[in-house]
């Protein structure tokens, strides 16, 4: 269970870039000259996401989340790459839970994450998948006006597709599926994150 001194998101983000660059550089050490990795940045605006929840007859219901996104960094060699991400989530409103009952409210979700890639190149477009693992911290506010957070571990994955318009510019096109418990019983929500934006190869 987290304690109240918890751990900040900027020195988390700091850890994973940390952890990141140790294993790419001990990979870039043993690259052969037909196996060098490319380091690159990228931004992604969240435009649609939805939410997995309920919504109870009578209730304000609305699982598209407002504007999201994220920013990455990361590692990519000829077959695979890893990725560290920051993302956050805009709110979502529906029927949570609060002391094991039915509450009207929102949430919204934020985190960082290290994933695996594994690209598909076809000319100047590449199809990536993702997987790997994420700090989240959801909250959720009632209608009430009990307002709760939870933070913990869960799972990230999702695809992107990109268009590079030149040896360093691409233009990104991504879907990331997110969940996080946004409550002190563990209830969790998850939400389907399309985004677009752009990256840049070093």
């Amino acid at each position: 269970m987290l304690k109240s001194k918890q751990v900040s998101f900027s020195s988390l983000i700091g850890a994973l870039i940390a952890a990141l660059g140790t294993v790419a550089a001990g990979h870039v050490a043993a690259a052969g000259p037909q196996d060098q990795p490319q380091a690159y940045v990228g931004a992604n605006l969240g435009l649609y996401s939805k939410y997995d929840f309920s919504c109870s007859t009578g209730q304000t219901c609305d699982k598209t989340a407002s504007f999201g996104g994220k920013v990455y960094g990361g590692m990519l060699y000829e077959q695979w790459g890893l990725e560290a991400v920051a993302f956050g989530t805009g709110k979502g409103e529906g029927t949570l839970k609060l002391g094991g009952k039915d509450a009207q409210g929102s949430v919204k979700m934020g985190g960082l994450g290290l994933v695996g890639v594994l690209p598909l190149n076809f000319g100047d477009f590449s199809l990536k998948g993702k997987l790997g693992v994420a700090y989240t911290r959801g909250t959720a506010t009632y209608k009430s006006g009990v307002s709760e957070s939870k933070n913990g571990v869960a799972p990230l994955f999702g695809a992107g597709l990109s268009y590079a318009f030149s040896k360093q510019v691409s233009l990104t096109a991504d879907i990331d599926h997110i969940s996080a418990k946004y409550n002190k019983a563990g209830d969790k929500a998850a939400v389907n994150m399309f985004s677009v934006g752009a990256s840049y190869k070093f």
